[in-house]
C-alpha cells in the first residue's frame, strides 16, 4: 500500500511541473509545438497498443480533446493554458503507458 501512495504522488508532482513548464514557457505555442505534441501523441499510442489498462482510455481521450481545442483556439492566452493541459494530459498518458501505478 505504501508504494502505491509514493507513485500516487510522484504522478501528481509530475502534473504539476509538467503544468508550470507549459505555462512558464518561453515559445510560443505554434503550429511546430502542435506538431510535436500531436506526434509525441502518436508515440504514445503506439505503446499503449500493448498494454491493457482502463486508464489509457480517459487519458487519451483528454490529451486528444486538449490537441484539438488546442488547433482550434486562437488566443495567445488560451493557447498557452489548453498546452499546458495537453502536456499534463501526456505526462498522465506517459505514465500509464510505463505501467506506473498499475495494481499487481
Amino acid at each position: 500500500m505504501k508504494i502505491k501512495q509514493t507513485l500516487v504522488a510522484m504522478m501528481a508532482v509530475s502534473m504539476l511541473v509538467t503544468a508550470a513548464e507549459a505555462l512558464a514557457q518561453g515559445g510560443p505555442v505554434d503550429k511546430a509545438y502542435e506538431s510535436t505534441k500531436a506526434a509525441e501523441l502518436e508515440s504514445v499510442k503506439l505503446q499503449l497498443a500493448t498494454r491493457q489498462d482502463s486508464r489509457a482510455i480517459g487519458e487519451l481521450t483528454e490529451a486528444e480533446s486538449a490537441l484539438r481545442r488546442l488547433r482550434e483556439t486562437k488566443a495567445a492566452d488560451q493557447r498557452a493554458k489548453i498546452a499546458a493541459e495537453l502536456d499534463s494530459a501526456l505526462a498522465r498518458l506517459h505514465l500509464v503507458a510505463d505501467g506506473v501505478g498499475m495494481g499487481k
